[in-house]
């Protein structure tokens, strides 16, 4: 168990017995106490969140370049599919457990309709599905016919885009492809397929076949070997250089939550311009600076050391063009897969192991380089971001401590006293907590006045950010799509030979194939990037005003201190500063909040296929009309140019109405329901923060007061008890610190 792990179950361990502590303080008195309550679900708190962080690590890159590999290295087993499809649009998580399990998150009907739905824009013969019906239902055996049907009539080239085949027709057919295997898995509502142990090998039937992958959303790896280390995880996202702009979107979700991103490149291709426009993106999102390069060796293609340092020079020149000073890391993750599993291979794979390990020079530059990127791996996630963690959770512990012990004290204030003198002890009491209440009114005004202020303020940056007659993201976007070149003369053989609904469909697969693609690589960048800095300035804002009132707590609480100066308190010169900006994460769980995702962009459409056929019809009539009055008539090879040419811009349009319908109602989403509902929950966890310091402090003692005037309190029997909680409390109080000093070791 790493040092790491070993606070944390400490940390979390401390937290339980702190809130044992709390429950025989209120069974000592048998009376009600808000404090102790409190502290209590702070205390489970702490515990809860300490047992739910994640630390993410996405592994990114081209197709083929080993990330696959590399994860299932980290892990120690072949545990990944490795070389699974290019075409689907999943993220397969990798996090350790006590039990090997699969875990397939999978659509539902719906949204595996609205897929088809959105693919199918413009499709022939779809105009001969039953008007009655209430849309395209995969389920239906006469839809699925009419589907088949469709894609049957499109010539081989006509299921090509840019030199590779036309997602939209892929992912058709590998709906239709999958049905039979994969429909006992689906329903109307989300569902699971978990396969565990001996089964857990049969996930890659569906992770290795696009045709099952389609029908996957998510994918949840939990391996049974310490991999990284508990509370990590792994994501290995599919290839960078996918057709599927969709596929994109959804790595762009993911980068966007993880704290470290690994960039795989292989040694054998180096940097390629997939490799280029993806960096790009991530450098647009302003997520750089979490990236490292892991230069996947392949052993076999160098046939030297000298000749892998060649290769790895001119991979660094071509990366820092793009990321100035990039931390790289190169070692070949078959090999050292190879050499975690070598009485699992096939005797042609031992015997391409043997011939490795006979480059020595390789092998241990290779060995060096993999136990580095260990080293920098643990540092980077467990030392620089769990510190920080552990050490903000700390100290709230450490301030419910510091609350237990002032209890204690009043306990024992009160007890010694008779009641008169029990009295008069409460009744000053009473007079500093009216101070520390109205000091507490005075902060609730001030923050409610500060998140009424950042929310309009965010909600400005919205609208700006958002504006499409602004110099901003969707302005040109709408400016791409009328800028988008359609070249009449490619189509005109397929006009000729498909006709004029099967060319319509081509020309507009490849068009919203181009726009998605803008979308994703230039749209979603600016947008998550602009989610961002609203998140930076919503805790920027907050923490500035939580340091001044910070300082002005805990001078009134020295002063609530000094006035009872008879009674045993707990006094701290080193308070923690007042911060919500390292508890994001744990906020945004707590108010089940999430980002909205980048793919929800790309859910567009454009109806424009009645208009199109329409129009033609229309030139066809003038034709006709020209003829019979004997005048001039332009050729009638003519006429389905001008109808093409009439329907692009009639695509242009409809696309533009439609993004800016769709960019509208996802505005509205980020603003009410994310960024506004994120300012209440960050508020109100800054306001937790304050009122956990003026807990220990204002406890309401009138109860107690009136048992010991009518003498029902066993006074020897409650000092006692006393007395062990305080010596259980003053253990605590060592741990903590103990703890601390620990933890400073972790982050040195």
């Amino acid at each position: 168990m790493s040092l790491y792990e070993t606070l944390k179950h400490q940390l979390v361990q401390l937290s339980d017995d702190t809130a044992t502590l709390l429950e025989d303080a209120e069974k000592i008195t048998e009376t009600s106490d808000e404090g102790l309550s409190r502290w209590k679900i702070t205390c489970r708190t702490i515990a809860r969140q300490m047992h739910e962080e994640t630390m993410r690590v996405a592994v990114v890159g081209a197709i083929k370049s080993g990330k696959s590999t590399l994860v299932n290295t980290l892990f120690g087993g072949d545990f990944l599919k490795r070389g699974a499809g290019v075409v689907t649009s999943i993220v397969t998580r990798v996090r350790c457990s006590e039990k090997l399990r699969a875990t397939l998150f999978l659509k539902n009907w719906a949204a595996v309709n609205e897929d088809i739905g959105q693919a199918s824009l413009l499709l022939p013969a779809q105009h001969r599905a039953d008007e009655g019906s209430a849309g395209f239902d995969l389920r239906r055996e006469p839809d699925r016919r009419i589907l088949e049907r469709a894609l049957s009539e499109l010539a081989a080239d006509q299921l090509i885009t840019n030199d590779t085949r036309s997602a939209g027709s892929v992912l058709l057919s590998s709906y239709l492809t999958g049905f039979d295997r994969v429909q006992q898995y689906i329903g109307d509502d989300d569902s699971n397929a978990v396969f565990e142990n001996d089964r857990f090998s049969q996930h890659r039937d569906f992770v290795g076949d696009d045709t099952m992958a389609v029908y996957l959303k998510d994918v949840l790896l939990e391996i049974d070997r310490p991999g990284p280390g508990e509370g990590v995880e792994i994501a290995d996202c599919q290839g960078s250089d996918s057709p599927n702009p969709l596929h994109m979107a959804m790595i762009q979700d993911y980068l966007s939550m993880a704290h470290l991103t690994v960039y795989a490149i292989s040694s054998r291709t180096g940097v390629r311009q997939a490799d280029i426009r993806f960096l790009s993106m991530i450098r647009n999102m302003g997520i750089m600076e979490s990236v490292v390069f892991v230069v996947n060796c392949d052993l076999s293609e160098h046939e030297s050391l000298d000749s892998l340092h060649e290769s790895l020079k001119r991979i660094q020149a071509d990366l820092a063009l793009i990321c100035p000073g990039p931390e790289i890391f190169s070692f070949s993750s078959l090999f050292l897969l190879m050499d975690q599993i070598e009485d699992q291979l096939t005797p042609r794979d031992r015997d391409r192991l043997s011939h490795w390990r006979r480059e020595t020079a390789m092998v241990d530059f290779c060995s060096a380089e993999w136990a580095r990127f260990q080293a920098f791996l643990d540092h980077k996630i467990r030392r620089e971001r769990s510190a920080l963690l552990l050490k903000n959770h700390l100290e709230r512990l450490e301030i419910v401590s510091s609350g237990i012990s002032n209890w204690i004290g009043f306990q024992h204030a009160l007890l010694t006293r008779d009641s008169g003198g029990a009295k008069a002890l409460a009744d000053r009491l009473h007079d500093q907590r009216g101070r520390l209440d109205r000091l507490k009114l005075t902060v609730k005004n001030t923050l409610d006045g500060a998140v009424h202020q950042v929310k309009n303020d965010m909600k400005r940056a919205v609208d700006q950010f958002f504006d499409a007659h602004g110099d901003g993201a969707v302005a040109r976007l709408i400016h791409f799509v009328h800028g988008y070149p359609v070249e009449m003369q490619r189509y005109a053989d397929s006009l000729q030979s498909a006709g004029f609904a099967r060319t319509l469909y081509l020309v507009f697969q490849e068009f919203k194939q181009v726009v998605d693609r803008h979308m994703a690589e230039s749209v979603n960048p600016e947008v998550i990037r602009f989610l961002q800095s609203q998140e930076r300035y919503l805790v920027d804002y907050l923490d500035d005003i939580a340091g001044p009132y910070g300082s002005m707590i805990d001078d009134a609480l020295a002063r609530y201190a000094g006035a009872l100066d008879d009674v045993k308190m707990t006094r701290r010169e080193d308070a923690p500063a007042l911060r919500i900006g390292s508890e994001m994460e744990a906020i945004r769980k707590m108010a089940a909040l999430s980002r909205p995702t980048a793919a929800a962009t790309m859910h567009y459409s454009a109806q424009i296929k009645t208009e199109a056929v329409m129009r033609l019809g229309f030139y066809k009539l003038v034709n006709l009309v020209r003829q019979a009055f004997k005048r001039p008539a332009e050729k009638a090879r003519q006429e389905p140019f001008l109808a093409m040419d009439a329907a692009v811009k009639r695509m242009k349009r409809e696309t533009e109405r439609s993004i800016l319908f769709h960019l509208k109602d996802h505005k509205e989403n980020i603003k009410f329901q994310y960024l506004l509902k994120l300012a209440d929950a960050a508020a109100a966890a800054l306001q937790r923060q304050m009122l956990e310091r003026f807990q220990h402090h204002g406890a309401d003692l009138s109860q107690l007061v009136q048992r010991i005037g009518e003498t029902q309190l066993d006074k020897e029997k409650i000092t006692a008890s006393l007395e062990l909680m305080e010596a259980t409390a003053g253990s605590v109080k060592t741990r903590i610190a103990d703890l601390k000093a620990k933890l400073q070791q972790l982050s040195a």
